[in-house]
């Protein structure tokens, strides 16, 4: 029995190894390709030319956006009986970022510590994955609608294939929406299975039921203020993109770097690489072309923005974890 269930474990390994193989190697392709493209020391003139107090001003508003999220994640989770602070979830979300750094898997082994951390603290795995679903979806449609008006506003010529990222993102929005009305279905089967020779099915189901209608009966001022939430969290976001920009000297307007960071997040959210190492490169140049832009300063801009955003706030949620590993340890020897 045990040779048979670590070869299935085997089996289980290989197919997530070889994704995570193939999103490294896509993102070492398109770095390589773009790097052999790019005169690299206009790449590094650009960086240099930009100070510190600049890269600085965009990490703290940057973090700002950061606390608005983790705002919205603990009423997600308070909705289903979860005693969750701001600060809790904001320890959670980086620390998301800071394993996503240097595990096997980037985003994914991310959402896993996300859904451990969260479901430690609610004792829950299904109110976990529904925060953290509801969560995405209410970023991704923030995200959107934020981008098409940004795109709207935007005077200048624009690519039209960056509102139709823009109009995909808002449709898997709503495509993901309608599960949540299915909590009335998942009781009926539920019941059915009660009398059944599965009842840990039964019982997942009615939990699962329980979540989604802790979610669907929040009170509309609640939900109201979650779309509040999701959409002032996209305002430091772009603010940190422009004063990342002001430091390049971009010609860059604020509604530009709207919509253009819009269609950076949702193409960067598939999971083709890793911490959207290539993509987040490919596309800014696309972009920005049209702005007259050089590429070296798009590169340039490119890895400020994967300094701040990703590198940054990981290792602060690093730090956040290190404090929680070493607190407990800390009480012992006090105690003793």
């Amino acid at each position: 029995m045990t040779a048979a269930a670590n070869r299935g474990g085997g089996r289980d390994r290989a197919p997530r190894l070889l994704v995570g193989v193939a999103r490294v190697l896509v993102a070492a392709l398109v770095s390589a390709y773009l790097v052999t493209r790019i005169d690299l020391t206009g790449v590094w003139a650009s960086i240099h030319g930009a100070s510190l107090a600049a890269v600085g001003a965009a990490f703290a508003v940057w973090m700002v956006g950061w606390w608005i999220v983790s705002q919205r994640l603990a009423i997600l989770m308070q909705a289903q009986g979860v005693a969750m602070g701001s600060f809790e979830a904001l320890e959670i979300n980086l620390a998301t970022l800071f394993y996503g750094l240097f595990l096997p898997g980037g985003n994914v082994t991310g959402i896993v510590v996300r859904v451990y951390r969260l479901s430690r603290a609610g004792g829950r795995y299904g109110a976990a994955l529904l925060a953290m679903a509801c969560d995405r979806v209410t970023a991704t449609a923030a995200v959107s609608l934020i981008g098409i008006a940004c795109w709207l506003s935007d005077p200048r010529d624009k690519p039209t294939a960056a509102l139709a990222v823009l109009v995909i993102g808002a449709g898997m929005v709503a495509a993901t929406v309608a599960p949540l009305a299915a909590s009335d279905q998942l009781r009926r089967l539920g019941r059915l299975l009660k009398t059944g020779a599965i009842p840990w099915l039964h019982a997942a189901l009615r939990r699962a039921a329980e979540s989604l209608d802790a979610i669907v009966q929040l009170p509309a001022r609640t939900i109201a203020y979650l779309l509040f939430l999701s959409c002032l969290a996209q305002l430091p976001g772009v603010i940190a993109y422009e004063i990342l920009a002001h430091a390049l000297g971009l010609p860059l307007s604020f509604v530009t770097l709207g919509w253009v960071r819009s269609v950076v997040l949702i193409v960067t959210a598939l999971p083709i690489t890793v911490a959207g190492l290539g993509v987040r490169e490919g596309v800014l140049l696309l972009l920005l072309r049209p702005y007259g832009v050089a590429d070296h300063d798009a590169l340039a801009f490119s890895l400020l923005i994967f300094a701040v955003t990703i590198v940054g706030a990981g290792l602060l949620g690093g730090i956040f974890e290190a404090v929680r590993w070493l607190a407990p340890r800390r009480s012992a020897v006090t105690g003793a």
